[in-house]
């Protein structure tokens, strides 16, 4: 039977959209949701059977589905019941704090009016999470704003810019609807 290290357990997790962090898998070990055999010591570390480790991908996904009914439902719908779940626990992988030079500059690329870019910055400055400044929480390749999952703007290569212009299109459609 197969085993995995810590390491290689986080990248099949990553990969199936269940955890960012390979400290989790650590967590998890040490509280018992994820079954493995308790290291000798620190420096062998643990280990996790490959049943084991099927089994916990499977109870982290939705119910009442197999791994072949998974591949056959869409994956977008997976990951964003699992996201949903996730920020519900106030899970995220960090805050991003918008400048109103930001707004100011993206707005002034995509042509927009200035009343446009005074109510970006007024909805924004709404959303502070209980914080001094707006913030915006992300989490792998999404972020929430109003309780909406945003999908990040994969055309621009800059993680600021990913939110901001994708914040941008959907404050527009807000507008517009």
């Amino acid at each position: 039977m197969k085993h995995y290290d810590v390491a290689e357990a986080f990248k099949i997790l990553k990969k199936n959209k269940i955890t960012t962090n390979e400290e989790s898998v650590r967590r998890w070990l040490r509280i018992g949701t994820l079954q493995g055999i308790t290291p000798a010591s620190r420096k062998e570390g643990w280990l996790i059977r490959e049943d084991d480790l099927k089994a916990f991908i499977r109870s982290r996904l939705p119910e009442d589905n197999t791994i072949n009914d998974v591949k056959k439902m869409d994956r977008e719908i997976i990951r964003t019941e699992m996201w949903h779940e996730l920020t519900s626990k106030f899970i995220f992988e960090g805050m991003f704090e918008p400048k109103r030079k930001q707004i100011k500059e993206c707005v002034a690329h995509l042509g927009f009016s200035k009343n446009f870019e005074q109510y970006v910055w007024r909805r924004i400055s709404e959303h502070t999470l209980g914080y001094r400044t707006p913030r915006i929480p992300y989490l792998l390749e999404a972020f929430m704003f109003d309780g909406q999952r945003i999908r990040l703007d994969e055309k621009y290569e800059a993680f600021e810019e990913k939110i901001l212009y994708a914040l941008l299109e959907y404050l527009r459609q807000e507008r517009t609807s």
